[in-house]
């Protein structure tokens, strides 16, 4: 029932984070489909959050599936791989505070370099090759399709 409990609370603050969204969103100029404003994707990952929290609040409201052993407030936090939660999150910390200085290609080849490598097998040579794909692939979409400017950081030439 606990778990019920924290479970309707995530989704109505779900719901509450994308309301807000959309709330901000809307002050500024959607557009349309074809045309869209400087708030149409704020808008729509608001509705998206509010979509997410919907279903949350419903799937447990209507589920009848009881907590076995009662109310356990850390039943959550069980069997959480802390270490690899640890190294994603400071591989996401260097990668914000290393990006302009290091640049798009070098930063983000490091980062997918890092959540690519797979710890039990010692496989770097995947990690490299997914991670040269993934650097390339959103270097076509984002500088040269878009035309984003990304950081050049060590690489000014390019």
């Amino acid at each position: 029932m606990f778990d019920k409990r924290i479970k309707k609370v995530e989704g109505i603050s779900w719901i509450g984070i994308g309301c807000i969204i959309c709330i901000q969103a809307s002050t500024m100029r959607l557009g349309s489909l074809y045309e869209p404003g400087p708030g149409f994707v704020a808008f729509l990952t608001g509705i998206f959050l509010c979509s997410i929290g919907i279903m949350m609040v419903l799937s447990k409201t209507f589920s009848k599936r009881e907590a076995e052993n009662g109310p356990d407030p850390l039943h959550a936090f069980r069997g959480i791989p802390w270490r690899r939660l640890s190294y994603t999150i400071l591989l996401l910390f260097g990668y914000v505070l290393f990006f302009n200085a290091a640049g798009y290609l070098l930063a983000t080849f490091l980062l997918m370099s890092g959540l690519f490598y797979d710890w039990q097998r010692k496989n770097w040579a995947s990690s490299f090759l997914f991670s040269i794909l993934t650097v390339l692939t959103s270097y076509l979409i984002f500088e040269v399709w878009l035309r984003c400017q990304l950081p050049r950081g060590v690489f000014p030439w390019w």
